[in-house]
């Protein structure tokens, strides 16, 4: 990794597992942000002996499925309605829903496992998969499943790369200020919930 990157590479294997799950959760929300790096980079302190690959393999897939359930149960409350309008400004108000029909007509719930690795799919046919015959347990089942998967191929290169991946992660530059702005979220997640737990305390009492 380079020198100029190092302290960052510390702070990242210091705090592996809360980064990993909060970067994962973040990367299944469609927002452009490297959260395979960030497993690629684990999986790379895995093959070390700095942290172990199965709690990063299942961290990972638990903050992308946590993320997937979220996108699930918005098809309910409306939120196909604000994909209808992003297919509106960024391919075609028609074909995007008809694209979509046509993942689970073709595939069934399977679509649930293609579309963890491809964005495209994931971000139009989590909140449509229940109107299109995908119960909620199936949907967890399939996603469960994905989960592992995503997040074992990523945790796998980097143990299978070693050092080169972590010399790969580097050279992107970027990688840490997301490693950065994951940690901060992390950081602040984990105080208000000490918070909101310190408050229930006095109030069980």
């Amino acid at each position: 990794m380079p020198e100029a990157l190092q302290p960052v590479g510390a702070w990242l294997l210091q705090h592996t597992y809360l980064v990993v799950f909060v970067g994962a959760l973040i990367d299944a929300t469609g927002i452009p942000f490297p959260g395979r790096l960030i497993l690629v980079a684990a999986g790379a302190f895995a093959a070390r002996g700095d942290v172990d690959a199965i709690v990063v393999m299942l961290l990972g897939a638990a903050g992308v499925a946590l993320t997937d359930h979220l996108w699930y149960f918005a098809g309910a409350v409306g939120a196909d309605r604000l994909l209808r309008l992003f297919c509106r400004f960024t391919l075609n108000s028609e074909l995007c829903p008809r694209r979509t029909a046509d993942w689970f007509e073709r595939y069934g719930s399977l679509t649930i496992v293609l579309g963890r690795f491809m964005a495209g799919v994931r971000l139009l046919a989590w909140p449509l998969a229940r109107a299109h015959g995908v119960s909620y347990p199936t949907f967890a089942l399939y996603d469960a499943a994905a989960s592992l998967l995503w997040s074992a191929v990523w945790v796998g290169l980097g143990w299978f790369l070693g050092e080169h991946a972590l010399d790969a992660v580097g050279d992107a530059g970027w990688i840490g200020f997301a490693v950065v702005g994951a940690g901060i979220v992390a950081v602040l997640g984990l105080r208000l919930w000490r918070r909101a737990r310190q408050r229930r305390e006095p109030a069980n009492a």
